[in-house]
């Protein structure tokens, strides 16, 4: 039986392949015109949808054979979110560079990685990788050592209202064949009903939600992250079949840093891959507990994502 090689993708530690041409000439594209943006319109309301462990926000823009509709995801106490969009305007070229994608008309473009994925039948979307925010992020991820363990910093910048309620649409070009805008109008009052869904599944997960608003310091990994879920650990079924995934967790920290559950808030494929993880993590993972505003340690938690992928 041949090799397969495959690389787990854990918090931001990623795994390149590396493509090497040879023998071949490479020659310029040809320049072409940019095709103007199809502009749509809401044509529903904001929907909230609250579950367990996260919290989302939809809505439709065009209709019929032009419609798109928009999914905002939120998972914890933070402005990064979640986005996927699908519908028959997302038609993608064959562009394996980022997306680019901006809150306009103030904030910057930004790169954004995705998925191809699908809202059902002729309905293909673009599940955006990562959280994301209003803001284009400033600066490229730094990577820090504390105590032997190595994390980054979080990418998502904190917006202030008068940013949120600045946005008036949301465009998308690369990949999509013809580019998209979204006329989304102001985002206070869809992130501020984000905010307060995700302020009360706290509570329901057993966080002091006022204390947590004001740490000293939130949970933090005491080894590193990139070693809990490893290699091994990939499904033998699902491996293979070629299968694979993106698994978005959340473990429960108490307050002498032991882990104290494991909950998947939101996975792409089979319960194999939601068992492996919290398997491992349960087995692997350690933390140094949250401190509250007067250095107490307290009970909190901690969230991520695994990727599990067959490099071709």
């Amino acid at each position: 039986m041949s090799v397969i090689e495959y690389c787990l993708i854990m918090n931001r530690l990623l795994c390149f392949i590396v493509f090497v041409f040879t023998g071949g000439v490479l020659l310029s594209p040809p320049v072409v015109a940019q095709k103007q943006p199809l502009i749509l319109k809401p044509s529903s309301q904001w929907i909230a949808s609250y579950d367990d462990d996260s919290c989302r926000l939809l809505r439709q823009f065009g209709s019929e054979d032009k419609s798109v509709l928009a999914i905002f995801s939120r998972f914890g106490p933070n402005d990064g979110f979640r986005l996927t969009l699908g519908g028959k305007p997302v038609k993608l070229r064959s562009d394996k560079r980022p997306a680019k994608l901006q809150f306009g008309p103030s904030e910057k473009e930004q790169d954004v990685n995705f998925f191809i994925g699908s809202l059902g039948e002729d309905r293909p979307a673009l599940v955006f990788q990562g959280q994301i925010g209003i803001a284009a992020p400033n600066k490229a991820p730094t990577q820090r050592i504390r105590q032997g363990s190595r994390y980054y910093e979080p990418l998502v910048e904190a917006v202030s209202a008068e940013r949120q309620a600045a946005v008036k649409y949301l465009s998308v070009g690369r990949p999509l064949k013809q580019p998209v805008q979204l006329e989304l109008g102001s985002m206070v009052k869809p992130f501020a009903a984000l905010s307060t869904c995700i302020d009360e599944l706290m509570a329901n997960w057993g966080i002091d939600v006022e204390k947590h608003k004001s740490l000293r310091r939130a949970a933090q990994p005491a080894s590193n992250p990139g070693r809990w879920v490893i290699p091994n650990d990939y499904p033998t079924d699902m491996l293979s079949q070629g299968q694979p995934a993106l698994v978005q967790f959340r473990v429960d920290i108490g307050a002498a840093g032991e882990i104290k559950g494991c909950h998947i808030q939101k996975t792409t494929r089979p319960k194999e891959f939601d068992d492996a993880v919290c398997k491992s993590l349960m087995k692997r993972a350690e933390f140094f507990p949250a401190l509250d505003a007067e250095g107490q340690p307290i009970t909190s938690f901690w969230q991520s994502t695994v990727q599990f992928q067959i490099p071709r």
